[in-house]
Protein backbone atom coordinates (compact mmCIF):
# COMPACT_ATOMS: atom_id res chain seq x y z
CA UNK A 1 0.00 0.00 0.00
CA UNK A 2 1.16 3.35 -0.73
CA UNK A 3 0.15 6.08 2.03
CA UNK A 4 -0.90 9.67 1.00
CA UNK A 5 1.29 12.29 1.75
CA UNK A 6 0.74 15.65 3.93
CA UNK A 7 0.10 17.96 0.93
CA UNK A 8 -2.26 14.93 -0.74
CA UNK A 9 -4.50 14.67 2.22
CA UNK A 10 -4.74 17.90 2.46
CA UNK A 11 -5.13 19.48 -0.60
CA UNK A 12 -7.43 16.99 -1.64
CA UNK A 13 -9.87 17.12 1.27
CA UNK A 14 -13.27 16.36 0.60
CA UNK A 15 -14.15 20.23 1.12
CA UNK A 16 -11.62 21.54 -1.52
CA UNK A 17 -13.36 21.74 -5.04
CA UNK A 18 -10.25 22.69 -7.29
CA UNK A 19 -6.69 21.52 -6.45
CA UNK A 20 -4.08 23.93 -7.77
CA UNK A 21 -1.44 21.77 -9.14
CA UNK A 22 0.41 24.84 -10.40
CA UNK A 23 0.52 28.65 -10.67
CA UNK A 24 -2.73 29.57 -12.55
CA UNK A 25 -3.83 26.50 -13.29
CA UNK A 26 -6.45 24.43 -11.08
CA UNK A 27 -8.32 20.75 -11.67
CA UNK A 28 -11.49 19.61 -10.11
CA UNK A 29 -10.46 17.70 -6.65
CA UNK A 30 -11.48 13.99 -7.43
CA UNK A 31 -12.04 13.32 -3.89
CA UNK A 32 -14.70 16.24 -3.25
CA UNK A 33 -17.79 15.36 -1.45
CA UNK A 34 -20.85 17.82 -1.66
CA UNK A 35 -22.02 16.45 1.27
CA UNK A 36 -19.13 18.44 3.39
CA UNK A 37 -20.78 21.83 2.44
CA UNK A 38 -24.35 20.87 2.92
CA UNK A 39 -26.43 21.77 5.84
CA UNK A 40 -28.83 18.48 7.04
CA UNK A 41 -31.64 19.66 9.36
CA UNK A 42 -33.56 17.94 12.24
CA UNK A 43 -36.40 15.52 10.68
CA UNK A 44 -39.79 15.37 12.04
CA UNK A 45 -39.80 11.84 11.02
CA UNK A 46 -38.66 9.33 13.07
CA UNK A 47 -36.13 6.76 12.46
CA UNK A 48 -38.64 3.80 12.91
CA UNK A 49 -38.62 2.15 9.32
CA UNK A 50 -36.81 4.39 7.17
CA UNK A 51 -33.26 6.23 7.72
CA UNK A 52 -31.60 9.23 6.27
CA UNK A 53 -27.97 7.96 4.59
CA UNK A 54 -25.60 10.28 2.75
CA UNK A 55 -23.84 8.28 0.51
CA UNK A 56 -19.89 8.38 -0.30
CA UNK A 57 -18.49 8.62 -3.81
CA UNK A 58 -17.05 5.42 -3.35
CA UNK A 59 -20.64 4.25 -3.40
CA UNK A 60 -21.25 4.23 -7.11
CA UNK A 61 -18.12 2.46 -8.14
CA UNK A 62 -20.49 0.14 -9.40
CA UNK A 63 -22.37 1.87 -12.21
CA UNK A 64 -26.14 -0.39 -11.11
CA UNK A 65 -25.77 1.83 -7.91
CA UNK A 66 -25.37 5.51 -9.30
CA UNK A 67 -28.68 6.79 -8.59
CA UNK A 68 -27.49 6.85 -4.99
CA UNK A 69 -25.27 10.01 -5.77
CA UNK A 70 -27.64 12.62 -5.35
CA UNK A 71 -25.47 16.02 -4.71
CA UNK A 72 -24.75 15.07 -1.11
CA UNK A 73 -28.39 15.06 -0.01
CA UNK A 74 -29.72 12.06 2.13
CA UNK A 75 -31.85 9.79 0.97
CA UNK A 76 -34.45 7.76 3.40
CA UNK A 77 -34.04 4.64 3.33
CA UNK A 78 -36.23 1.65 3.83
CA UNK A 79 -35.92 -2.21 4.05
CA UNK A 80 -32.42 -2.19 6.39
CA UNK A 81 -30.27 -5.41 6.40
CA UNK A 82 -27.13 -6.59 7.49
CA UNK A 83 -25.12 -8.67 5.11
CA UNK A 84 -22.06 -9.16 7.35
CA UNK A 85 -18.49 -8.64 5.68
CA UNK A 86 -17.63 -8.31 2.16
CA UNK A 87 -14.72 -9.52 0.59
CA UNK A 88 -13.07 -6.52 1.51
CA UNK A 89 -13.34 -7.62 5.45
CA UNK A 90 -15.98 -4.62 5.51
CA UNK A 91 -19.16 -4.69 7.20
CA UNK A 92 -22.30 -4.25 4.53
CA UNK A 93 -25.69 -3.31 4.68
CA UNK A 94 -28.67 -3.48 2.24
CA UNK A 95 -31.72 -1.62 1.38
CA UNK A 96 -34.56 -0.49 -0.73
CA UNK A 97 -35.25 3.82 -1.65
CA UNK A 98 -38.10 5.50 -3.35
CA UNK A 99 -40.53 2.93 -2.13
CA UNK A 100 -38.61 0.56 -4.78
CA UNK A 101 -37.81 -3.36 -4.99
CA UNK A 102 -34.25 -3.31 -6.21
CA UNK A 103 -31.67 -3.49 -3.26
CA UNK A 104 -28.71 -1.51 -2.74
CA UNK A 105 -25.70 -2.47 -1.25
CA UNK A 106 -22.88 -0.45 0.57
CA UNK A 107 -19.69 -1.18 2.69
CA UNK A 108 -19.74 1.03 5.87
CA UNK A 109 -16.77 2.80 4.59
CA UNK A 110 -19.31 4.17 2.18
CA UNK A 111 -22.30 5.23 4.20
CA UNK A 112 -22.93 8.03 6.45
CA UNK A 113 -26.21 8.46 8.63
CA UNK A 114 -28.32 11.31 9.72
CA UNK A 115 -30.16 10.66 12.69
CA UNK A 116 -33.71 12.49 12.61
CA UNK A 117 -32.84 14.46 16.17
CA UNK A 118 -29.48 15.38 14.24
CA UNK A 119 -28.53 18.54 13.10
CA UNK A 120 -25.13 19.06 10.87
CA UNK A 121 -24.84 22.74 10.05
CA UNK A 122 -21.44 22.82 7.77
CA UNK A 123 -21.42 26.39 8.59
CA UNK A 124 -18.75 28.30 6.60
CA UNK A 125 -17.49 30.12 9.29
CA UNK A 126 -17.78 27.94 11.77
CA UNK A 127 -16.81 24.48 10.28
CA UNK A 128 -13.32 23.22 10.47
CA UNK A 129 -11.75 20.55 8.24
CA UNK A 130 -10.92 18.01 11.19
CA UNK A 131 -14.18 18.16 12.36
CA UNK A 132 -16.28 17.49 8.50
CA UNK A 133 -17.63 13.84 9.42
CA UNK A 134 -17.58 14.03 13.70
CA UNK A 135 -21.63 15.25 13.35
CA UNK A 136 -22.25 12.41 10.99
CA UNK A 137 -22.91 9.34 12.60
CA UNK A 138 -22.80 5.03 11.40
CA UNK A 139 -25.01 3.22 10.70
CA UNK A 140 -23.68 0.04 12.08
CA UNK A 141 -23.38 1.92 15.00
CA UNK A 142 -27.14 3.40 15.69
CA UNK A 143 -29.52 1.94 17.70
CA UNK A 144 -32.61 2.35 15.95
CA UNK A 145 -30.56 0.79 12.68
CA UNK A 146 -30.31 -2.56 14.90
CA UNK A 147 -34.01 -2.39 15.40
CA UNK A 148 -35.01 -1.97 11.78
CA UNK A 149 -32.71 -4.83 10.61
CA UNK A 150 -33.61 -7.26 13.35
CA UNK A 151 -37.41 -6.61 12.13
CA UNK A 152 -36.61 -6.94 8.90
CA UNK A 153 -35.01 -9.95 9.47
CA UNK A 154 -36.83 -11.72 12.00
CA UNK A 155 -34.03 -11.90 14.79
CA UNK A 156 -33.49 -10.50 18.38
CA UNK A 157 -32.55 -7.18 18.16
CA UNK A 158 -29.21 -8.49 20.99
CA UNK A 159 -28.45 -11.39 18.60
CA UNK A 160 -27.88 -9.01 15.78
CA UNK A 161 -25.79 -6.50 17.74
CA UNK A 162 -23.89 -9.05 19.26
CA UNK A 163 -22.85 -9.94 14.84
CA UNK A 164 -22.36 -6.72 14.09
CA UNK A 165 -20.09 -6.24 16.79
CA UNK A 166 -18.17 -9.71 16.63
CA UNK A 167 -17.56 -8.85 12.56
CA UNK A 168 -16.07 -5.84 13.41
CA UNK A 169 -13.01 -5.27 11.70
CA UNK A 170 -11.80 -1.89 13.64
CA UNK A 171 -10.33 -3.86 16.50
CA UNK A 172 -7.63 -2.76 18.51
CA UNK A 173 -4.09 -3.15 17.57
CA UNK A 174 -5.32 -3.33 13.62
CA UNK A 175 -3.20 -1.12 11.39
CA UNK A 176 -4.98 1.43 9.21
CA UNK A 177 -3.96 4.48 6.62
CA UNK A 178 -5.29 7.81 6.42
CA UNK A 179 -8.03 7.57 3.57
CA UNK A 180 -7.72 10.12 0.89
CA UNK A 181 -9.94 12.57 0.66
CA UNK A 182 -11.74 12.17 3.91
CA UNK A 183 -8.56 12.22 6.89
CA UNK A 184 -7.53 15.51 7.73
CA UNK A 185 -4.32 15.44 9.47
CA UNK A 186 -3.13 17.92 12.41
CA UNK A 187 -0.23 19.58 11.20
CA UNK A 188 0.08 21.60 13.70
CA UNK A 189 0.60 19.22 16.73
CA UNK A 190 2.26 16.38 14.52
CA UNK A 191 4.97 19.38 12.75
CA UNK A 192 6.52 17.01 9.92
CA UNK A 193 9.67 17.94 8.79
CA UNK A 194 8.00 18.30 5.37
CA UNK A 195 4.75 18.10 3.94
CA UNK A 196 5.96 16.31 1.03
CA UNK A 197 6.61 13.07 3.53
CA UNK A 198 4.16 9.95 3.38
CA UNK A 199 1.77 10.40 6.13
CA UNK A 200 2.65 7.50 8.73
CA UNK A 201 0.41 4.81 9.23
CA UNK A 202 -2.21 4.17 12.05
CA UNK A 203 -2.53 2.18 15.28
CA UNK A 204 -6.05 1.78 16.03
CA UNK A 205 -6.14 1.76 19.90
CA UNK A 206 -9.50 0.89 20.52
CA UNK A 207 -13.60 2.76 20.57
CA UNK A 208 -13.62 6.48 21.37
CA UNK A 209 -14.57 7.49 24.41
CA UNK A 210 -17.16 10.09 23.25
CA UNK A 211 -19.43 7.19 20.92
CA UNK A 212 -23.03 6.95 21.51
CA UNK A 213 -25.03 4.45 20.07
CA UNK A 214 -28.61 6.23 20.94
CA UNK A 215 -27.45 8.49 18.26
CA UNK A 216 -25.09 6.36 16.27
CA UNK A 217 -21.35 7.94 17.21
CA UNK A 218 -18.86 5.11 16.38
CA UNK A 219 -15.76 6.59 16.08
CA UNK A 220 -11.99 5.16 17.08
CA UNK A 221 -8.83 6.33 18.82
CA UNK A 222 -6.57 6.20 16.62
CA UNK A 223 -2.70 6.87 17.20
CA UNK A 224 -0.73 8.07 13.41
CA UNK A 225 2.43 7.89 14.36
CA UNK A 226 3.22 10.01 17.61
CA UNK A 227 -0.24 12.13 17.51
CA UNK A 228 -3.25 10.59 18.56
CA UNK A 229 -6.59 11.23 17.07
CA UNK A 230 -9.61 10.36 19.36
CA UNK A 231 -12.62 10.63 17.15
CA UNK A 232 -12.19 8.86 14.02
CA UNK A 233 -14.67 7.93 11.69
CA UNK A 234 -14.93 4.43 10.28
CA UNK A 235 -14.80 6.35 6.40
CA UNK A 236 -12.04 8.22 7.36
CA UNK A 237 -9.95 5.14 7.12
CA UNK A 238 -8.47 2.20 5.19
CA UNK A 239 -7.21 -1.32 7.13
CA UNK A 240 -3.57 -2.12 5.78
CA UNK A 241 -4.10 -5.62 4.90
CA UNK A 242 -0.16 -5.97 3.72
CA UNK A 243 2.47 -5.96 5.98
Amino acid sequence: MTFPTWNDLIQQYCTVRHILPGVGSSVPNPHYEDLSLRRYNYSPRLDKDACRLVFLNGASNDSKQNTLRRGGRFIWCQNLRYEGPGHDSLRHISFTVDGGAKRFTVGENNVLCVPSNSFVSNNRYFRTKDKTFIPFSAPLGYENIWHQMAQNQNIEVVSLRDQIFNDNPYIPGTLVAPRMGYFYPDVNHARPPSLGEAHPYGLLLGPSLHNNSETGRDFYRVRFGGTTYERVHPVQMEIINEV
